[in-house]
């Protein structure tokens, strides 16, 4: 399920070691670039925009959304089917990937002009489509690297036993209904603001209103984790806990709000090497930082030292 629209208007052969080439599968290999809009509306000013603003806010918010949601939910779907030993139409998922991101950036052209985003604080609307884009590419990485990250093998993924699977699908449930609860929870604050005179004390507390709405719901898909998967099996699947997993997972979010709405209050936090989750500029992280297995200490993409 998506956001809720704005007003106005072949399959592989299956194969005994179920080794997947990735090639294709991921969207993206490489970092993707700073915002690119310029300084940040301080975020006591922000806000108070004209109707037609407000509305290119929204669409711009609904259309960045939806193509995180709809990349998520094909890579999900097929490395799933993958894990579990069915084939996957792996070949179409560019396409797939492509399309969600085509649709949200026509979607924006369609419905913005370039003096609506220069009220929001973009220089053009073409920066808004950029950040837009952006953000749902990095999206994607983070959250297949996250998730998936146990299963992958360089640009393999390799078929793993039955609790091992049991985690990595529990966690791509969790981290699919976290996201979305954590992005509409920042998005509503945020439309909120933007369309109203709302005063400096009372943005700050909507804030961290969504912030305590996120945190008590990233304990709930937490618990739901640990109970099908158990914490330690968690553990020793990803060698992080579900907590930190989790709570990388809720910052999504806040990537989003920093990328399309141009304000200081909701930041995306900085990229922190060995944590498990790609972040821009990141090029890899495999949850260490030991050189020579393909992604080095600092988060750069290696050729893998031989034996390993």
């Amino acid at each position: 399920m998506g956001i809720g629209s704005p007003a106005r208007s072949d399959a592989l052969p299956q194969q005994p070691l179920r080794v997947i080439a990735l090639f294709g599968l991921l969207s993206l290999v490489s970092p993707c670039p700073a915002h690119a809009h310029g300084l940040a509306i301080p975020f006591a000013f922000w806000g108070d925009f004209s109707a037609s603003a407000v509305h290119c806010q929204r669409v711009l918010s609904f259309a960045t959304t939806r193509c995180a949601e709809r990349a998520w939910k094909v890579h999900v779907s097929c490395f799933n089917a993958l894990l579990d030993g069915k084939s996957c139409g792996v070949n179409s998922v560019p396409d797939l990937v492509q399309q969600a991101h085509l649709e949200a950036l026509n979607l924006v052209d369609l419905q913005c002009t370039s003096p609506e985003a220069q009220a929001l604080g973009f220089l053009l609307k073409y920066e808004a489509q950029t950040d837009m884009d952006n953000f749902c590419r990095a999206a994607e990485n983070a959250l297949v690297s996250v998730v998936y990250g146990p299963v992958r093998d360089g640009d393999f993924v390799r078929l793993s036993d039955a609790q091992t699977r049991l985690c990595i699908e529990g966690m791509a449930r969790a981290a699919t209904r976290l996201l979305r609860v954590a992005i509409r929870a920042r998005l509503q604050v945020l439309d909120r603001i933007a369309a109203n005179d709302v005063p400096p004390s009372r943005k700050e507390a909507l804030l961290e209103r969504s912030a305590a709405l996120i945190e008590r719901f990233r304990t709930h898909v937490q618990h739901a984790v640990e109970t099908q998967c158990g914490a330690a099996a968690f553990t020793a699947t990803y060698h992080h806990d579900a907590a930190q997993l989790l709570t990388l997972v809720a910052q999504r979010a806040d990537c989003l709000a920093a990328a399309v709405y141009v304000q200081t209050g909701v930041n995306c936090p900085s990229a922190e090497c060995g944590n498990g989750m790609q972040e821009p500029p990141e090029q890899c992280d495999d949850g260490n930082l030991v050189d020579g297995d393909g992604c080095s200490s600092t988060c750069g993409i290696e050729s893998p030292t031989p034996g390993q």
